[in-house]
């Protein structure tokens, strides 16, 4: 899209507001509008301007009215320029059309225009989104960088082409949809559409712009142990939040790959909900990373505890950098872990561990606020953090 931009103007305070690469420009009083005007003559949701073709139409919704040289304007293609009266004594409005944006003088490595927010390049377009480039991939989806004329940058996921005809990645991929669109916490990416297109399924979701705690790690090296705990006392929130849902909902992928940090404010994300599973739904299936998962998971027999048990080997992980199946041992036909390997971690998170790892559902914590209570008492006075 290069079509023609909108330039606004509030005459009275000299304000300005440019838009490249939005379809719908609102204005009105109310904060949720692209153009907020503080003025009482000026109704909640007063008017909108809708790209049409390479031009503009305007709408009135206000009770107030919208004016143009005198005269009242219901719905109307804009000229090139002209100034609008926010009702009768209302504030003035001047409204331009701008011409598309040549992308120029942006530095060679820009992903987007620093002038209209447009992106410079693409690697393909799914109905109105085009894809920026590839996040990342992975046995079910491929994950891009992707941009909405009208929505700005966010995430679309898509199935693997190959895939399509597979009966069971079919169902994982619909599972996700439909129990992620229900799904509304502050720690889990907003799930905007799901779309079919042709043999072809896609996600579209927030996009958070950060690091996962992999990346995190193998970048800037490992993390201080009161750091990991905090970040592990956040995924408790996320996940008692799904334990408590009816049925509950088990995400079975929890490692350092699938936590993501918001670079902005460190605020944690629990991300891919692609091996995401309620509680009693189905016959079971063997999912998730070895070196994370629980041993009744590995066996196809998931419970809300073999989330928990992930957060033992996250911790390990980000406190040393390295595989945690190197901390564990096999004794009695079980997976446990092994004492001589853990010298020198936290002393007070030790037995915390123990108790997240167990080899058995019944001698692990009951839920995720237990966890996060046990966690949370390891943790000096002191202690700083990012979270």
């Amino acid at each position: 899209m290069n079509d023609t931009g909108l330039g606004l103007e509030l005459l009275e305070t000299g304000h300005s507001w440019s838009f490249h690469r939005k379809l719908v420009v609102r204005v009105g009083r109310a904060l949720d509008n692209d153009v907020a005007i503080a003025h009482p003559a000026v109704s909640r949701h007063h008017l909108e301007l809708k790209r049409s073709g390479r031009g503009w139409t305007l709408t009135n919704l206000g009770i107030n009215q919208t004016y143009w040289q005198g005269h009242p304007v219901h719905h109307s293609r804009l000229p090139s320029t002209l100034v609008l009266e926010l009702a009768p004594d209302g504030p003035h409005l001047k409204v331009q059309q701008l011409p598309p944006c040549t992308h120029e003088d942006n530095p060679p490595t820009n992903l987007f225009c620093e002038h209209c927010g447009e992106p410079l390049r693409s690697v393909g377009q799914v109905a109105d989104y085009r894809l920026v480039r590839p996040l990342g991939m992975g046995g079910m989806a491929t994950t891009y960088l992707a941009w909405h004329p009208n929505g700005g940058t966010c995430v679309v996921k898509e199935m693997n082409p190959e895939l399509f005809d597979n009966p069971k990645a079919r169902e994982l991929f619909e599972r996700e949809a439909e129990l992620q669109a229900r799904l509304i916490h502050p720690g889990i990416p907003k799930l905007f559409t799901h779309l079919h297109l042709g043999d072809r399924a896609y996600l579209v979701m927030e996009m958070i712009h950060g690091l996962d705690l992999e990346q995190w790690v193998l970048t800037r090296g490992p993390v201080s142990s009161p750091q990991a705990i905090a970040w592990l006392i956040a995924l408790c929130d996320i996940l008692q939040y799904l334990h408590s849902q009816r049925p509950p909902v088990m995400h079975r992928d929890i490692k350092p790959a699938n936590l993501l940090v918001r670079e902005r404010d460190q605020h944690l994300f629990l991300i891919d909900f692609g091996a995401v599973k309620e509680l009693g739904r189905g016959a079971g299936t063997s999912i998730g990373a070895p070196s994370y998962s629980a041993p009744e998971q590995l066996l196809g027999k998931t419970v809300p505890q073999s989330d928990l048990y992930a957060l033992g080997p996250t911790f390990l992980f980000l406190v040393t950098g390295a595989d945690p199946q190197r901390f564990f041992r096999w004794q009695n036909g079980r997976r446990t872990l092994n004492p001589t390997t853990l010298k020198g971690l936290f002393p007070p998170v030790l037995p915390v561990l123990q108790k997240l790892t167990a080899p058995l559902v019944g001698d692990r914590y009951p839920n995720a606020a237990t966890v996060a209570a046990a966690l949370r008492a390891c943790l000096p006075p002191s202690a700083e953090i990012l979270v």
